[in-house]
């Protein structure tokens, strides 16, 4: 099971709300098939599609746990996850944090370590 990255870049951040939106995905179509078998009466479908939905359940409760103490989002997402049962909260809050993630505004790209020589060789030309 792939941990969620390090919250040190927005691309990092990224790459945890696809993972958590993917498996989330996965479990919405475990949970339809799971309620489809329940109402038509297919108790064989039941028994293999249960234990399925209540693995991806834990699996997301999992992904936003540890999200949540990386710090990558809040503990409300987890609740989130949790009242809802799975996969429509996860795909509500993961789909949101994405669009806030992508509204955010980019940091300028760092020096290059030859751009950081430079500059500090033209300040000790400027001091001596």
């Amino acid at each position: 099971m792939p941990l969620a990255p390090r919250p040190t870049t927005p691309h990092g951040r990224r790459i945890a709300l696809n993972i958590i939106f993917g498996a989330a995905i996965v479990d919405a179509v475990f949970l339809a098939g799971l309620l489809v078998a329940v109402a038509t009466g297919a108790g064989g479908a039941v028994t293999v599609l249960g234990p399925l939905y209540v693995f991806g359940f834990i699996y997301l409760l999992y992904l936003a746990a540890t999200g949540a103490m990386q710090e990558n989002w809040g503990w409300g997402y987890f609740a989130l996850v949790a009242l809802t049962l799975g996969p429509p909260g996860a795909l509500i809050g993961a789909q949101r944090m994405r669009s806030e993630a992508g509204a955010a505004p980019e940091q300028p790209p760092r020096a290059t370590r030859k751009e950081q020589r430079k500059a500090a060789t033209e300040e000790r030309r400027d001091k001596g």
